[in-house]
C-alpha cells in the first residue's frame, strides 16, 4: 500500500517510493529506495523535503495509536529496531536479503549510467560534476551499511557495451568497503570510493575494441593499456576542484610493489596507500569479470592466484582485502565433503571460512540436484568445505550455476 507519510515520521526499515519534492529540495538522486540505516534517515530529514509516498508492501508500515492516528516514532537506534521488528509484514522480513540485492542491482544500474554521462562530459573537456560523484559514493556507502554482499557481489556482472562504467562503479564499490575494513577515516573512505570511480577516465578517448578473426573483439595492445593512467590524470589534474588523491591513484593505480608495473615503475610505499588498495581491488575486478575476449575467473580461485603472486599487491592490504570480501566471495563456487558444490550467497562475518551456500550440483552423479540453501556455520549443518590444495576454477567449467539470490 502507498502512504504519504511526513518525513518527521519516517524511520529506518520504510521503502519510499517516491520523492515527494523538487530534486533542489534533497540531494537524493533515486526517487526510490529502502532507508536501510540511520545515515540515510539522517539525510532524509535534513533535507528540505515535507513529506514522501512509501511503500508499505516493501518495508516499514507508519506506527498506528489507540485512536489510529499516525504516531511520532522514536528515531533512536534501538527503537527503530523494534519498529522493523514488530511492524515489517512478513513477507517483507523474509525477503529483506532480495529486497538488499534489489537496492543494490538499482544502485548500481543508475551508477552506471551517471559515470557513463560523467566520462562522456569529460570527453568533451567539460569538469566533473563533483556533486554527482559525492552522490553516487554516498548511496554505495549506505549499501554497503545494509548489506555488504549485494553491492560487490552484483557488480560482477557487466554488459559488454558498458564494461568501463560498469568496471568504474565496481572498482568503486570494492574501495569503499575496503577503506571501511581498514577502519580508515571517512574522508579517506569518501576518496577511496573517488578515486575508484575515476581510476579509468583515462580510458574514454581509448578506440573501441576492434574484432578478431573470428568477428569478437581482442583484447587491446598492451602499448595501449599503459597509456591510460598518464592520460586520466592529465584530465583529472585540468580540474583544480579533483582532489590531489584522487589524482594519484588514477596515475598509479597499475603499479606493483615489486616496482614491475606502468608508468612509473614504483615500488614499496612509494605508492600511495589509495593507489596500493586500487591496484588490488582493480585487478580483482578484472579477473572476476567476463569479457568478449576472456571468461572471468572465480572469485574464490581469483583471491587464490593474488595470494599465490610474488611481489604484486601489499600483503597487509590484501588481506584486509580477503576480509572484505570474504574467503570465499558471494559468487564463489566451492566443493562440500559430500561431494556436492555449492554458490556462496552469503558471508558468516565472524566464521569466513565457513559462509552460506546454495548447494546445486553433484559431483558424484554428474548432474544437478534441487537446491537447497545451507548454513555451513551451523553445527548441524550436515555439510562443509572440502579442503583443497588449489581452488578449481568453476567458472570455466561450464556448470549451471543458480542465481545467488532467487
Amino acid at each position: 500500500m502507498i502512504k504519504k507519510v511526513p518525513v518527521s515520521q519516517l524511520c529506518v526499515g520504510m521503502y519510499v517510493q517516491d520523492l515527494g519534492g523538487s530534486f533542489l529540495d534533497h540531494s537524493f538522486w533515486r526517487s526510490s529506495f529502502l532507508i536501510a540505516n540511520d545515515r540515510k534517515l539522517q539525510k532524509l530529514q535534513k533535507s528540505r523535503l515535507e513529506w514522501v509516498l512509501i511503500d508499505t508492501d516493501r518495508g516499514v508500515d507508519v506506527r498506528e495509536t489507540a485512536q489510529g492516528a499516525p504516531s511520532h516514532p522514536d528515531h533512536a537506534p534501538a527503537a527503530a529496531g523494534a519498529a522493523t521488528r514488530h511492524h515489517a509484514p512478513a513477507r517483507a522480513a523474509a525477503s529483506s536479503e532480495q529486497q538488499a540485492f534489489d537496492d543494490a542491482r538499482e544502485i548500481l544500474d543508475g551508477s552506471r549510467e551517471q559515470v557513463k554521462q560523467l566520462f562522456a562530459e569529460a570527453e568533451l573537456g567539460s569538469k566533473i560534476d563533483l556533486q554527482q560523484v559525492h552522490g553516487l559514493v554516498q548511496d554505495m556507502a549506505d549499501s554497503l551499511d545494509g548489506h555488504p554482499d549485494a553491492l560487490t557481489s552484483l557488480a560482477r556482472i557487466k554488459k559488454a557495451d558498458q564494461y568501463l562504467y560498469a568496471h568504474s562503479v565496481s572498482v568503486a564499490a570494492l574501495m569503499t568497503s575496503l577503506a571501511r575494513t581498514m577502519r580508515l577515516a571517512d574522508e579517506h573512505v569518501h576518496l577511496a570510493g573517488m578515486a575508484g570511480l575515476l581510476h579509468d577516465i583515462g580510458k574514454v578517448r581509448e578506440p573501441a575494441e576492434a574484432p578478431g578473426k573470428i568477428g569478437r573483439p581482442i583484447q587491446p595492445p598492451q602499448e595501449l593499456l599503459h597509456q591510460h593512467p598518464a592520460a586520466g590524470a592529465a584530465v583529472l589534474r585540468a580540474d583544480s576542484s579533483i582532489p590531489s588523491e584522487v589524482v594519484e591513484v588514477c596515475l598509479h593505480h597499475h603499479e606493483r610493489m615489486d616496482g614491475k608495473g606502468f608508468p612509473d615503475q614504483l615500488a614499496g610505499k612509494q605508492i600511495g596507500l589509495l593507489s596500493r588498495m586500487a591496484a588490488i581491488c582493480n585487478y580483482y575486478d578484472e579477473m572476476t569479470s567476463s569479457r568478449p575476449y576472456r571468461k572471468g575467473w572465480d572469485p574464490a580461485f581469483t583471491l587464490f592466484k593474488m595470494l599465490k603472486s610474488e611481489g604484486q599487491f601489499d600483503m597487509d592490504v590484501l588481506g584486509a582485502f580477503v576480509r572484505t570480501v570474504g574467503r570465499y566471495p558471494v559468487g564463489s563456487i566451492i566443493s562440500l565433503i559430500n561431494s556436492e558444490l555449492g554458490l556462496v550467497v552469503a558471508q558468516n562475518r565472524d566464521l569466513p571460512e565457513q559462509p552460506v551456500v546454495k548447494v546445486f550440483y553433484s559431483i558424484r552423479w554428474a548432474h544437478a540436484i534441487p537446491e537447497r540453501r545451507v548454513n555451513l556455520a551451523e553445527p548441524d549443518c550436515g555439510s562443509a568445505v572440502l579442503p583443497v590444495r588449489a581452488p578449481v576454477d568453476w567458472a570455466q567449467s561450464g556448470l549451471p550455476v543458480p542465481p545467488v539470490v532467487d
